[in-house]
């Protein structure tokens, strides 16, 4: 992705959208135009993420070292920081329509924040960001965007794509750049003679759709909190939809239960993996299913359903600032639950 020179020179700015290849891409060549790499260590201050605004001003406020030409502050995540458009505290505003000599802002959001009136950039100062150019989103392309984005990324990689095979690719994946290009990625590594055809294309997305479904549940389901909060940061920011995967937790604790309730009836064998809803071919995940029941106990699993059910309420009740702290949460406690 070519980040816009114009958005680059701004010092203050925002950066937003779900395509987290193209964020990192301009966070860095934003830092390569404002922070002095002799002086980072001492100039540059990155927020926690999703810090409150009071943390963000006590940081643009803090002088600069003698021999630095500025201060630099980013925050990341900073989502929570556009949740209520309308109660920006007045100090933070009167410093966003006048900034400060000798500092910079990089306010960092991972979802797309709305511009419609009442909404998050859809008053001011944010209105008078966007005609500025201080504001630059890197989200899902549009549909007429595609098509275009397909055909440049193969052309980088030397890449042909046969017949319908650019179309089935927009089909499957979307129009988010992040997966898009892990798809032609992969494909560059299968294709020998440079051709990709049909036939590839549906093998490659059906086995990326199939590693993202099961790449977090496996990690938490084995403890694996570190590799369970990558796999939830990559499965959001290629545009996955916190329901759905809240609906994929939900059917491995209802298996929970209902192995609980088989086992109390006496069921073994067949009848066991069809109370279960699961079929001859995986029976060798009820090990896994046994070993958590004999750590959660019934009662165990019951109050981990309640954390589910919570979450689900969580996340409905926050959709329009779309905020990941339920689900993280809910990460962290399925993995201390399931992890042997």
């Amino acid at each position: 992705m070519a980040v816009p020179s114009a958005w680059l020179n701004h010092g203050f700015a925002l950066l937003h959208g779900e395509d987290g290849d193209g964020r990192r891409e301009a966070v860095e060549a934003w830092k390569q135009k404002h922070v002095d790499p002799e002086w980072a260590d001492f100039s540059l201050t990155v927020c926690s993420e999703g810090c409150p605004w009071p943390e963000v001003t006590a940081a643009l406020q803090e002088a600069a070292p003698l021999g630095a030409e500025a201060r630099t502050v980013i925050v990341p995540a900073a989502d929570n920081l556009f949740t209520r458009a309308k109660e920006l505290p007045s100090s933070v505003k009167a410093l966003l329509e006048k900034p400060l000599a000798g500092v910079n802002l990089l306010l960092v959001a991972w979802t797309t924040l709305p511009s419609a009136p009442g909404k998050a950039l859809g008053a001011k100062p944010w209105t008078d960001w966007t005609k500025a150019g201080r504001i630059l989103k890197v989200g899902v392309l549009d549909a007429m965007e595609i098509p275009a984005f397909i055909e440049a990324e193969a052309r980088r990689l030397g890449l042909s794509l046969q017949g319908a095979a650019a179309a089935m690719l927009a089909q499957r994946q979307g129009g988010h750049p992040g997966l898009l290009k892990r798809a032609l990625e992969v494909l560059d590594l299968l294709s020998e003679d440079r051709r990709v055809t049909e036939a590839m294309v549906d093998q490659v997305t059906f086995r990326l759709a199939d590693q993202k479904a099961f790449a977090w549940s496996g990690a938490w389901q084995k403890g694996d909190a570190a590799g369970a909060l990558r796999a939830l940061r990559t499965a959001l920011e290629d545009g996955d939809e916190p329901l759905m995967m809240l609906g994929q937790v939900r059917r491995e604790v209802d298996r929970l239960l209902r192995l609980a309730e088989a086992e109390a009836a006496g069921l073994k064998g067949a009848e066991l993996l069809g109370a279960l809803g699961m079929s001859p071919k995986q029976a060798f995940l009820l090990d896994g299913y046994r070993s958590a029941l004999a750590k959660l106990k019934a009662r165990g699993v019951k109050a981990l359903l309640g954390r589910v059910n919570q979450c689900e309420r969580d996340l409905k009740g926050m959709a329009l600032s779309r905020s990941e702290a339920p689900l993280l949460d809910l990460t962290l406690a399925l993995c201390r639950a399931w992890g042997r």
